[in-house]
């Protein structure tokens, strides 16, 4: 059931989840407000009263990076199988680095995620990630790579991160920001 209330100069929709959860949760998905809920609570305009400024904060900065994304450039040109052997490059490339095995590469279209690594050492890779650039495939990679070694993102994961990519930090934001050009310009779209 979706609502909207009015936060300063902001009208927000949102909407009202119920869940088998112990506790609620604000969550932001697509510019719009999630309360997700155990299926008996009723205080629904609490929260939302309690919490305005962090909701506010978040869609403005939601607001800014929307607006950052559209300068962001996206690559119509590569095809899929450059794609796919870019991507089989780095694996193989940062397997070796870390002196690890991946078991396969599967290549989904995700709606939340660039890619992830399961436990059996398999990694799926956004097939989105074509159309950024080959730097940010490159880390999107490594990050996966590495999971292998930390499957968690444990301050020992952050450190393999940051000896190869000391600016991961400044890399993640890049990869958000192409998030919202994607979403905006391709994902719904569709």
């Amino acid at each position: 059931m979706e609502k909207s209330v009015k936060i300063q100069d902001m009208e927000i929709k949102y909407e009202i989840i119920l869940r088998k959860v112990k506790y609620w949760r604000l969550e932001i998905k697509s510019g719009k407000l999630i309360l997700i809920t155990p299926p008996m609570f009723k205080d629904h305009e609490k929260i939302i009263e309690k919490n305005k400024k962090w909701i506010y904060r978040k869609f403005k900065e939601y607001e800014s990076s929307v607006n950052e994304a559209k300068e962001k450039k996206l690559n119509f040109k590569r095809s899929e199988e450059n794609f796919k052997e870019i991507i089989h490059e780095f694996v193989k490339k940062f397997s070796n680095e870390l002196n690890v095995s991946v078991n396969r590469v599967y290549f989904r279209k995700m709606k939340s995620r660039w890619g992830s690594c399961s436990s059996k050492k398999n990694i799926s890779i956004n097939r989105y990630l074509i159309y950024l650039p080959e730097n940010l495939i490159e880390y999107l990679v490594f990050h996966e790579v590495a999971h292998i070694v930390e499957l968690n993102h444990s301050k020992k994961f952050w450190a393999i991160i940051y000896s190869k990519f000391p600016n991961y930090k400044d890399i993640e934001k890049e990869l958000a920001l192409y998030w919202f050009a994607v979403r905006e310009t391709i994902i719904d779209n569709q």
